[in-house]
């Protein structure tokens, strides 16, 4: 490339084996780069890193790379969804390392292989004052499927971890941002602590960087700790999809209550020509 990109997308990929229909996951991983490489702006480049290559041509293009991992799965016996996030975080490390040997990007945004981002959002980090870190707050919720309704939030980063910007310069800033969800052992103040509060950090947290941690609601803390503000994408920049092929799919999905349901009917919206441009919505 014979220019710095501004921003660098790291696409941890599952293996396979860790999913449950691997077809399926292709085609979301597929609409996931369509979504970037749709962008109004090119000052970007892609690294995605996975076991096994999708069942899709890749990208030919200079700007987007594919690691082939063959580190072992990690083991099952905690959870399901711990396997998951230290397999994620792997991969996510692998990806940086690439990224910032190759590229140097201005700055790293960790993207989920099933989510999609806006059409808009790389012209506006590339006008954007330059800020240490953006955090996407208003997004959309989408229920992968659904042909005609998707839902606004103004918690996007509650909702989903392809809600963070950060500064190249900061990403390997390290704190104690591990806990329970990345798979540290907490002592018994520290569980009740995260449970009754996901925004601040842990007391007893493991120590690890401000990019390889999956505390994506504790976003703004961790940049506060580091002495820094976290800045606020101001449009709806990113989508989350919601399905039944990732590790967060049967909560997420599940039972609700009435008022829930109510709050859902409020948010949600027509899927309109032009949302489904920006975010290239199937």
């Amino acid at each position: 490339m014979n220019h710095r990109p501004r921003v660098a997308f790291l696409i941890p990929i599952a293996s396979p084996r860790r999913v449950r229909n691997w077809h399926v996951a292709c085609s979301y991983f597929k609409q996931t780069l369509s979504s970037i490489f749709n962008s109004t702006d090119g000052k970007y480049c892609v690294v995605a890193a996975g076991h096994e290559l999708p069942e899709f041509q890749l990208p030919k293009d200079p700007r987007f790379k594919f690691l082939s991992l063959d580190h072992p799965l990690p083991s099952l016996e905690r959870s399901y969804y711990l396997a998951a996030v230290h397999d994620k975080l792997i991969k996510l490390k692998a990806a940086w390392e690439y990224a910032k040997s190759t590229f140097n990007p201005e700055y790293v945004m960790k993207l989920d292989w099933d989510d999609l981002v806006s059409s808009r959002l790389v012209e506006w980090l590339q006008n954007a004052r330059g800020e240490p870190g953006y955090l996407i707050k208003h997004g959309w919720v989408w229920r992968s499927g659904s042909r005609y309704l998707i839902q606004r939030t103004e918690y996007f980063d509650r909702h989903c971890g392809s809600c963070l910007i950060i500064g190249s310069d900061l990403a390997d800033k390290t704190g104690p941002f591990l806990t329970q969800i990345e798979g540290a052992i907490l002592d018994e103040n520290g569980y009740r602590f995260a449970a009754n509060d996901h925004y601040s950090l842990v007391p007893g947290s493991g120590t690890t960087t401000l990019l390889l941690n999956d505390s994506h609601q504790r976003y703004t803390a961790q940049f506060a700790y580091l002495g820094y503000q976290l800045e606020t994408v101001p449009f709806k920049a990113a989508v989350c999809r919601l399905h039944a092929n990732n590790a967060g799919a049967d909560e997420s999905l599940g039972t609700e209550t009435l008022r829930m349901f109510l709050g859902r009917v409020r948010r949600t919206r027509l899927l309109t020509p032009s949302l489904r441009k920006e975010f290239t919505l199937g």
